[in-house]
């Protein structure tokens, strides 16, 4: 007779705890552990943490099931659509997210996701380059020290990342990065190709600051954040916006569509949306808050660093990726040629 009672103790005990858990997939190096930290005590729970380097390693987890196993993704703005038409993400109940309208205006009905339907802004940023002052001399401000063979011949790396690295090529050609003119890509391919040859390979944004930062590299192309970071180990090191414009991007949270843990999951959303925290995030990865809220927080340095939150003049020679839909195909193609040769 003790046996049902032995059993439904344990179901409801085993209930508890995964109510006490949540999933997170995320960029790496992208949180400050205190954040972390601070969300588990406030809610007695238990954060389970998993990183992705590229967007295409987390949509393929997410088609594999992960769309299941995560209470939390953090994709790039141009995958919130693919993901919302794949059943792969959930709408959003804004009733429970009231630290929304801490955003500034302008991240509260974003294109890539009207009335954030779908996402919520995370971090934001800029894709640019990054160089050695010291071994590149009178600087660099054109995508030209990737793809002319002529402005520089020193040891520099590529952005494993297909749309940014791409779209950096189409850049460089005066074309738009979500060009989809297939004579245009095939430009952009073979520029692409070329670089390859005369590059160190091709690396993921960790691995190309740490390989800048080391001295194996005077150049590479990366995400702003990650260059600020280690900036404050090495004066040396300059970060650009090339003149022929590149990425403005944004990461968001979004919930998967069948996550084990929703409550948790809006709970954590509005948690980052604070302003003290939302700041505290920033201060640690050096990107730019979509947090209106967080100015007062946010270190000095960073809020007026024009790298960071870049001047009107910069930011219109900058372009977010689009979901490009069908056409992503014909990136697809020329990535995977660029790869293979």
């Amino acid at each position: 007779m003790k046996k049902p009672v032995v059993l439904a103790a344990l179901a409801l005990l085993s209930l508890t705890l995964a109510r006490g858990e949540l999933r997170i997939f995320n960029w790496s190096e992208y949180i400050p552990e205190e954040v972390l930290q601070e969300f588990e005590q406030r809610y007695d729970v238990r954060i389970i943490y998993d990183t992705f380097e590229a967007p295409e390693a987390m949509m393929a987890k997410l088609q594999g099931g992960g769309y299941r196993e995560y209470d939390l993704v953090v994709p790039p703005d141009y995958y919130v659509a693919e993901l919302a038409r794949s059943g792969l993400i959930r709408p959003l109940d804004h009733s429970r997210i009231p630290n929304l309208t801490n955003l500034y205006p302008e991240f509260q009905n974003p294109d890539y996701d009207p009335d954030n339907a779908h996402s919520v802004p995370y971090q934001w940023g800029t894709t640019g380059i990054a160089y050695r002052q010291s071994e590149v001399p009178g600087g660099v401000d054109s995508w030209a020290v990737f793809f002319d063979p002529e402005a520089y011949k020193g040891p520099f790396i590529l952005l494993d990342e297909m749309r940014e690295t791409i779209g950096a090529a189409l850049k460089y050609l005066g074309y738009s990065l979500n060009d989809t003119d297939p004579a245009h890509l095939e430009e952009a391919g073979k520029l692409l190709i070329d670089a390859k040859k005369r590059s160190l390979g091709f690396a993921d944004s960790v691995g190309a600051r740490s390989r800048l930062l080391a001295g194996d590299a005077a150049v590479v192309h990366n995400y702003s954040g990650d260059i600020f970071a280690v900036q404050e180990e090495d004066d040396d090191i300059v970060y650009v916006i090339p003149k022929e414009g590149g990425t403005i991007w944004v990461d968001a949270l979004a919930i998967p569509s069948q996550a084990p843990h929703p409550d948790l999951a809006y709970e954590f959303i509005n948690f980052v949306l604070e302003p003290r925290v939302a700041a505290t995030i920033s201060n640690y990865n050096y990107y730019a808050s979509p947090v209106q809220a967080a100015e007062p927080y946010l270190d000095a340095e960073l809020l007026n660093n024009p790298a960071v939150y870049p001047t009107p003049a910069v930011r219109a020679r900058l372009e977010f990726i689009h979901d490009l839909g069908e056409a992503t195909v014909l990136y697809d193609r020329i990535w995977t040629e660029v790869k293979a040769r």
